[in-house]
């Protein structure tokens, strides 16, 4: 072997070490931008601007907890600034116990006997199988359930019924139905348009609903899932609804592509209750199934409904997890 070919070959490991070193620095480099304005955007504005809500909606908490363990192992050496070093550790701590209070709950109170059930899911237009989804919400053993994104091939009544016996179903059209152990009185439809969409950024429909001799009103909601879409017309909507319906028990129960931490769902706090928060049970996150950093499907009620149990559950059948709740109807 010639020096020349030689001192190629010793040069080759020193170049490798480089590049290393140089996709680790960019890698690091990256999540330390990514947290900044995560974690920035959280403490501030959130959702509330336009444009600036696309990058909130696309960094949750989890994300910026895994960038700032990147962020923070990389500190971790010495002639590092202690203070930076402090700083960081801080800052991440306390983002894991944020997120930890509010995606985990501990066993909720057993629900009475008479307690009603409701299930609600986002069945993902059906990808994983119709037949297979059916087997899972006749398993929920749900007195009433509420579905959106059914595609055409399952927005159909004699479908449901067939294969989850002792309901009653009607189709809601844009993807929603309804099945219920009890008469289905009504449906109102509504769509929401926003300041600039040409279509709907959100479509609704109001079910009035007899179960175990009670009256009770189911919302369903499915909104647009466009990141760039304004959100706020959606709640505005969905708040007023709220207030118009107050007469009897009501249950909201969407895919709102939106988090429950957003400045759009603190609104909905004044006139309804989110089931997770009052009585959960597990993991909150409902999106996506195989790593869910995001609880885009949210179950609420007025006060005139009481939650025992919120439980989500984990199925291969959809990107979605289901929300099963208990209830008793507040005299």
């Amino acid at each position: 072997m010639s020096e020349s070919a030689g001192e190629v070959k010793d040069m080759m490991p020193h170049r490798v070490v480089r590049v290393r070193r140089r996709l680790m620095q960019s890698a690091v480099g990256v999540a330390a931008i990514v947290w900044l304005i995560g974690t920035l955007l959280w403490v501030t504005v959130q959702d509330a601007v336009p444009y600036l809500a696309t990058a909130w909606y696309a960094l949750p908490l989890p994300l910026l907890i895994i960038a700032g363990i990147v962020v923070c192992a990389s500190n971790v050496r010495p002639k590092r600034d202690y203070r930076i070093v402090a700083i960081s550790l801080l800052v991440l701590g306390l983002q894991i116990v944020i997120w930890g209070y509010q995606v985990f709950r501990e066993s909720a109170e057993e629900p009475p006997a008479d307690a009603l059930r409701f299930a609600f899911w986002n069945v993902c237009r059906g990808s994983f199988g119709y037949d297979a989804i059916a087997r899972e919400l006749a398993e929920l053993d749900a007195d009433v359930i509420g579905l959106v994104e059914a595609t055409e091939e399952a927005q159909s009544a004699e479908f449901w019924t067939s294969r989850v016996t002792g309901y009653s179903a009607v189709r809601l059209g844009s993807g929603m139905m309804v099945l219920c152990r009890g008469e289905i009185l009504s449906v109102e439809p509504g769509n929401v348009s926003g300041p600039t969409e040409a279509e709907a950024v959100c479509r609704y429909r109001v079910i009035s609903l007899r179960v175990d001799g009670h009256p009770l009103r189911l919302l369903l909601m499915d909104v647009k899932s466009h990141p760039l879409m304004v959100r706020k017309p959606a709640f505005v909507r969905l708040s007023q609804l709220a207030e118009q319906l107050d007469d009897q028990p009501l249950i909201v129960a969407a895919d709102f592509n939106t988090p429950v931490d957003s400045v759009w769902v603190d609104g909905l706090r004044t006139r309804l209750t989110n089931s997770f928060e009052a009585a959960g049970e597990g993991y909150r996150e409902t999106w996506p199934t195989l790593f869910p950093v995001l609880s885009l499907d949210q179950v609420w009620a007025n006060g005139k409904v009481v939650w025992h149990r919120c439980r989500h559950g984990w199925s291969i059948r959809s990107d979605h997890r289901s929300i099963t709740t208990e209830f008793s109807l507040d005299p």
